[in-house]
């Protein structure tokens, strides 16, 4: 899933389109990826999500595009509200996204990045107008998800800590979450808790934390006379105590006071060894890397008495052997993003408007439907050229240049039309049992669909404002109606190809919604042509006596004011 067409903004512009009422309960979540070529991260964080809903109230969620697509299978069509010139909506973005049915729409992006998993997450509740969004980082995939989400979403489970005496450090998979007594928001799960405290035995101990559920944990820390805290690298270094050995890499354990011996051995490396001595209520602590052998072929060695230029050395005990611990610096927080960072981050969109627009000339073309005949309408009798109706868009792409995946625009005429009717080029008047066809139809009635597909865009954001130029070719077809009995009773149809120009300026009011204005310009290319007779001298028949009035559409100005939503 590449952009949010694959993961929602196709699936979206349908489900909006073809959704009824029937999730009032359900919640509905899209993914996407927050950096480009990180594709795969979707699938994972899916799954994560998957991961936080318990399977009894799992029927009650839509997960990724393949479950909104099984959802809305043989869906009915229903009309697209707010479109109509009848009905008229102050906000119609919401009743729009409320067509389908989902109590919660939930957006997230996640991405990678040298500091480690990003999440945004946007959630919709279309019955109570409700944006609220949230965004979280962290080195582990499940945690940065879990710290935007459960801003927005009830997901999360309670976990409570508690020991004797107070004051424990809690580790909870490894993270520093505080110290007891401690209350907080943890991943449900299999998590593996830690209670460190100075000169008490360490205790570590897995809990399996219950969906939205809460677990508690109460421990009571044993005293030690002295504790000894030994971390060793390379990775895979033997410790040893008192010829003893006890584990790998790292050693926390209660000891008694007194000379002990630690011996440090790893393949390819010097061996270390020094006598000790602890005592009573000490921690003592010995961080320790490896020198290693002459001619020993060693990925990345560390040197250390000299540690690289970016690392910092931090004393912890100043034995005999100068003992040292090498720590490399946390790299400084990014600065926060600015209103138009935030601003280029909302690469897609969905948008609804309402549509104004004026015929530029005095023809309008439509052929006879189907093959009912040679009429073609020609001429506009009347002084109105005005159309309105509404219009519909999604698009995507990159940070300064996007693309209209698709647009609808439907538009009819403000004042009915008085138009002119002549015939195809090359052919006679329309006849109907001896009866040639009416030179003049009124009044009329006309419907204009206009699809436009993948026109290209230039963006360009400041502040809280996105510019957009927008070009490309558009299709245009409809139909033409005499109102009443009429001799063309299909009536006409319109079918152009157009060239489209449209300039777009989008403020977003608050995360993700925006409020926009467009400006358009269609040129007409290719289509149907009609001709009509040329005045004549009176005679009877007529004889022309000059050439043909030939007809072709005209161009079209117009403009749209509506809302739409970024992501």
């Amino acid at each position: 899933m590449t952009r949010f067409m694959r993961l929602s903004g196709g699936m979206l512009a349908v489900a909006l389109i073809l959704s009824s009422p029937a999730f009032a309960e359900t919640t509905l979540w899209l993914v996407r990826p927050l950096y480009p070529g990180q594709e795969a991260l979707v699938d994972r964080t899916e799954k994560a999500i998957d991961k936080l809903i318990s399977s009894a109230d799992r029927k009650e969620h839509i997960i990724g595009r393949t479950e909104l697509a099984a959802a809305l299978k043989g869906r009915k069509v229903e009309e697209i509200p707010c479109l109509s010139t009848t009905e008229r909506c102050a906000d119609p973005i919401d009743p729009f996204v409320a067509t389908l049915g989902f109590g919660r729409i939930v957006m997230v992006q996640g991405g990678q990045d040298e500091a480690g998993f990003k999440f945004r997450v946007v959630s919709y509740e279309a019955a109570l107008n409700k944006v609220v969004p949230a965004t979280s980082s962290a080195p582990v995939l499940e945690k940065a998800l879990l710290g935007a989400v459960a801003k927005v979403v009830p997901v999360a489970s309670t976990l409570e800590v508690k020991s004797e005496p107070p004051g424990a450090t809690v580790y909870v998979d490894d993270t520093k979450m505080g110290t007891t007594p401690l209350t907080t928001q943890v991943l449900p799960g299999e998590r593996v808790i830690k209670l460190d405290l100075k000169l008490h035995q360490p205790i570590e101990e897995t809990l399996i934390v219950p969906i939205k559920g809460s677990a508690s944990l109460d421990k009571t820390l044993e005293k030690v006379a002295a504790r000894l805290i030994v971390t060793a690298a390379p990775a895979g270094t033997t410790i040893f105590i008192d010829g003893q050995p006890l584990g790998k890499d790292r050693v926390d354990r209660g000891i008694l006071p007194g000379q002990h011996v630690i011996r440090l051995t790893a393949e390819n490396h010097k061996a270390f060894e020094q006598t000790i001595s602890v005592k009573p209520d000490e921690q003592y602590v010995l961080d320790k890397t490896l020198e290693p052998l002459p001619g020993a072929v060693v990925v990345n060695p560390v040197n250390p008495m000299k540690p690289p230029d970016n690392v910092v050395v931090v004393v912890k005990n100043q034995q005999p052997d100068q003992a040292v611990k090498v720590t490399t610096p946390l790299p400084p927080p990014p600065p926060p993003p600015s209103e138009t960072d935030s601003t280029y981050e909302k690469r897609s969109y969905f948008q609804l408007s309402y549509e104004y627009g004026s015929l530029l000339g005095n023809s309008l073309v439509g052929r006879r439907w189907g093959n009912a005949g040679t009429g073609r309408t020609t001429d506009i009798q009347s002084s109105s050229r005005l159309l309105m109706g509404g219009s519909l868009e999604y698009g995507t792409g990159g940070k300064y240049f996007g693309v209209a995946v698709v647009g609808l625009s439907y538009l009819t005429n403000v004042e009915r039309f008085s138009l002119g009717v002549g015939y195809a080029p090359g052919a006679q008047r329309e006849v109907d049992m001896g009866i040639a066809g009416p030179t003049q139809i009124d009044p009329v009635r006309v419907h204009m669909v206009t699809i436009r597909a993948l026109q290209p865009q230039l963006r360009l954001a400041a502040w809280r404002f996105m510019f957009q130029l927008q070009i490309g070719a558009e299709f245009r077809t409809g139909q033409i109606i005499q109102t009443g009995t009429t001799f063309y009773k299909d009536g006409f149809m319109i079918l152009d190809l157009l060239a489209a120009a449209r300039l777009n300026v989008r403020f977003f009011i608050v995360e993700g919604l925006y409020f926009y204005g467009s400006g358009n310009f269609t040129y007409y290319i290719l289509g149907e042509t009609s001709r009509m007779e040329a005045p004549n001298d009176g005679a009877e028949p007529p004889n022309a006596t000059g050439p043909e009035p030939q007809f072709k559409n005209s161009h079209q100005w117009g403009f749209n004011v509506g809302l739409g939503y970024g992501f």
